[in-house]
């Protein structure tokens, strides 16, 4: 029976926060058990890069679909199908008897997730309402994206040590589980239940647009092994652009026509909403570097087990958790974009001081300076979220959610490419290129909050803010009166 009374918004917060954990979980926690799933399946490492390749493929092609698919069936029915899609796709990974049957449970386990991910923060936005009740809910839900993101090695290293990488599977379905049926009895089908005049799919901006991300995400992924020169790199980058000049053209034309494009491009007016995009894709794209190659730092240069690893990552993973729920008031108080810009230079900090450690720094030394990563980060997630949602019209929430996320994904691919080449580029061996490539990431964020800044606060041309009043001047501030994000001027023009 569907739960009701005033409990009934803090179960649905429950209900996505878990949805939010499955994609981010499943998104780190595989890293840890690879090794193991080699010695399982005897296969080489360049089909087990393909475990997690195949996956961020797959999820970043999908999510502007699974963003507009809430849009046509209603977000209620969009996320369990989601969830369910996800389990199914769990389930096929745990008992995959070889690893091309693994490989199609991951496809399955990432269409689910790119289902489910953008339902969760649409419906939150449309269930709290009122601005200081929205920037908490989502800094609740953002503080167990951060967890669940930098738990995963945590969790796969002590499952791995007890019993085989199938249990990270299991795992994942046993959550899926617990969310659907609390989902179900708590999303109230009223308010999040199919439109009642359902929008008609774009599914020519769906095959483009996923045609442009996969093509895209391939590219980054595959270029340094096969050679960045080589015909298959540069046709598939080649095959990306045009894609996504075939996107934007036919989004645009379908908004003229009054139609229901898959990414509406009026939501690229809110310079709130671009500095968002921005902050997500450097976000991503240092988190997923850190992990990775310090993953790789202290169990190949410094001898760790997996679980040792795992719990190397604690204080980052404290500091981040620590930091959602602070961040959610510091929304409130001072506005989404200042936190995020914040979140984004401290960030930048704790990866120049990354850089500053050497071979001779203990493990203590970058106990401390990963823990200021995550600070940074927890900073960065809910605000980002926040001020993506809170700067375009609520009819936009999907879209929004599913464009911020597509940016973050893009961030984590491009950003363990990237150091990846600067790491294996360097003569001077891997701690010496690992430094030099966090050195680059630590200026990639000095960048974007520059950007970010200039994007905000930066006075926007008169056309833009003619509008009289408090609304206009909070859209230059990062906030707005509905929400704390920024949309006024957007609406005025909408």
């Amino acid at each position: 029976m569907p739960i009701r009374g005033r409990s009934s918004r803090t179960v649905v917060l429950l209900a996505m926060c878990l949805g939010l954990m499955l994609t981010m979980f499943n998104s780190t926690m595989i890293n840890v058990a690879l090794p193991d799933l080699g010695s399982s399946f005897h296969a080489s490492a360049t089909s087990l890069q393909w475990v997690a390749t195949i996956y961020t493929l797959t999820y970043a092609a999908v999510l502007l679909l699974g963003g507009a698919l809430g849009d046509r069936w209603g977000r209620r029915a969009a996320f369990l199908l989601g969830v369910l899609v996800f389990n199914a796709g769990s389930l096929l990974c745990a008992v995959a008897p070889a690893l091309g049957a693994l490989l199609g449970g991951r496809v399955v386990q990432a269409l689910g997730a790119a289902i489910m991910l953008p339902q969760t923060l649409s419906i939150l936005v449309h269930e709290f309402t009122r601005p200081q009740e929205r920037a908490r809910a989502v800094g609740i839900w953002a503080g167990v994206a951060s967890v669940g993101l930098a738990a995963g090695p945590v969790v796969g290293g002590l499952l791995l040590s007890i019993t085989s990488w199938r249990a990270v599977f299991v795992l994942s379905l046993l959550l899926g589980v617990a969310t659907y049926l609390l989902a179900r009895v708590s999303i109230p089908v009223r308010r999040h239940g199919r439109p009642k005049k359902a929008l008609p799919l774009d599914a020519a901006g769906a095959v483009t647009a996923a045609l442009a991300l996969a093509a895209l995400v391939f590219t980054l992924s595959e270029g340094e092994a096969a050679g960045w020169s080589s015909a298959v790199v540069i046709g598939t980058l080649v095959l990306s652009f045009l894609a996504l000049a075939g996107f934007v053209f036919q989004q645009v034309r379908m908004g003229r026509r009054g139609r229901n494009p898959l990414m509406p491009m009026g939501i690229w007016r809110s310079r709130p909403f671009m500095a968002a995009s921005l902050g997500g894709f450097a976000y991503f794209a240092v988190f997923f570097a850190v992990l990775f190659f310090y993953s790789l730092d202290l169990q190949g240069q410094r001898g760790y087990s997996a679980l040792a690893t795992g719990f190397a990552f604690l204080p980052m993973t404290l500091a981040m958790a620590v930091a959602g729920p602070v961040t959610g008031k510091l929304v409130v108080r001072h506005g989404a974009a200042p936190v995020m810009i914040s979140g984004l230079v401290v960030t930048a900090v704790g990866s120049l001081l990354l850089a500053a450690a050497d071979t001779h720094s203990t493990v203590m030394d970058l106990e401390w300076r990963l823990a200021l990563v995550g600070a940074g980060c927890g900073l960065m997630s809910s605000s980002i979220s926040n001020l993506a949602v809170s700067s375009v019209p609520d009819r936009y929430s999907n879209s929004a959610s599913a464009v911020q996320n597509t940016f973050r994904q893009i961030g984590s691919t491009l950003g363990v490419a990237v150091v990846g080449i600067i790491v294996r580029g360097d003569g001077a061996g891997f701690t010496a290129g690992l430094q030099a490539g966090m050195t680059a990431v630590s200026g990639l964020l000095a960048a974007c909050a520059v950007v970010s800044f200039l994007l905000v606060f930066r006075r926007p041309p008169r056309a833009v803010v003619a509008g009289r009043g408090s609304g206009a001047a909070r859209v230059r501030d990062g906030r707005a009166p509905d929400s704390g994000g920024g949309p006024s001027a957007l609406r005025r023009r909408s």
